[in-house]
């Protein structure tokens, strides 16, 4: 099952369903790909987050070992029926 993060506009995160602050995401995400094959997440926003704070998720998820990560739109969502 592939790892999502969404990231509100009022800056919470969270990974598969468990919110997350900003300061332990390199933990819960180590902890999360530390023993998987495939290490893909996917990020996905309101549209709020400033651009710093998506680089932030994305550099803190490849120095943990995350090696691709894809960003889920929120036309993504709707066409697949998700809110």
């Amino acid at each position: 099952m592939p790892t999502l993060l969404e990231y509100t506009a009022y800056r919470k995160m969270s990974t598969n369903k468990q919110d997350v602050a900003p300061e332990q995401l390199a933990v819960r995400l180590r902890s999360v790909f530390e023993d998987r094959r495939d290490k893909t997440m996917f990020i996905a926003t309101d549209g709020g987050p400033r651009y710093g704070d998506i680089v932030f998720v994305i550099d803190t998820a490849r120095r943990v070992g995350v090696e691709k990560v894809g960003i889920v739109t929120d036309a993504m969502r709707r066409s697949a029926g998700a809110s």
